[in-house]
Formats: structure tokens, C-alpha cells, sequence
């Protein structure tokens, strides 16, 4: 048993990290950057969205966003058109090939993540399953503290 906070969060830490970059460095279509990969995701979960909304969730400077949506708009992921309510914004949308994009994405991934807990045996499956609760409230405490 893990004796303490600290203690757990250290183990924790290193195995969070490296399994999202497991499933990002395993799964085909891994050529977006971080960033870019939830821009993405924020467009097809969330709709257009202000390059301005885009680069306060991502916690970016404006500059950087228009890097970022240049490189996924060469990509053909994105579109960029005027807000309709302020002509002088800029809005930004996912495109038909973004979204389908996506959609392979999290298919390949969640694959990749079917087949490696196949390996396991129910009790560990079993043990993961019962963890998913305690780990969405990490990220909900995350989440409500940047509201603040």
C-alpha cells in the first residue's frame, strides 16, 4: 500500500504521462502536436470557436494560436471565416475531413487501449474500472479551480 499523498502522487504522476504518450506514440495518425490535437478536439465537441476562445482555453498567446490553426488549416482540419456577430473576429471551425480525422483518431486509440487491457486479467481490468470515478474527480477539481 502507498503511504501517503505525496507518495501517490509521485507513483501516479509518470504513469498518467507515459500512458497518454504510449497511446499517442502507438496509435497512426499521432502528426498533431498536443496543442494542436485539443484545439481539435474543442472545435468538433464544442463548435466554432473564436481564435481569441481558442487561445484563452489553450492557454496560449494569440500568435501562438494562429500558428496553431495555420498548421491545422494546411492539414484541411479547420476552416477560418469572419464571426458573423463581430466581423472584425475570426472564427474557427472544424471542417468535414477534421472531423473524420478525429473520429479515426479516437477509434485507433481506444483500440489501442482494448487490445492492451485485454492483456490484463479481470481482477486488474476490474481494479482499473473501479479507479475511473477517483480519476474523473481529479480532473473535475482541475477544472473547477481554473474556473476560479
Amino acid at each position: 500500500m502507498i503511504s501517503g499523498v505525496a507518495e501517490l502522487a509521485h507513483q501516479l504522476r509518470p504513469l498518467v504521462f507515459r500512458l497518454y504518450y504510449v497511446v499517442r506514440r502507438e496509435t497512426p495518425q499521432h502528426q498533431l502536436t498536443l496543442t494542436q490535437g485539443s484545439v481539435l478536439k474543442e472545435l468538433v465537441t464544442d463548435g466554432p470557436r473564436r481564435m481569441s476562445a481558442l487561445a484563452e482555453i489553450e492557454g496560449v498567446r494569440m500568435p501562438s494560436m494562429t500558428d496553431v490553426v495555420s498548421r491545422l488549416e494546411r492539414l484541411g482540419l479547420v476552416s477560418r471565416a469572419p464571426d458573423p456577430a463581430d466581423r472584425r473576429a475570426v472564427l474557427v471551425a472544424v471542417t468535414p475531413e477534421g472531423r473524420r480525422f478525429y473520429d479515426e483518431l479516437v477509434v485507433a486509440r481506444e483500440e489501442f487501449l482494448r487490445e492492451r487491457l485485454l492483456t490484463l486479467d479481470e481482477g486488474d481490468r476490474a481494479a482499473i474500472e473501479a479507479a475511473l470515478p477517483a480519476l474523473r474527480k481529479l480532473l473535475e477539481n482541475k477544472e473547477a479551480r481554473s474556473e476560479l
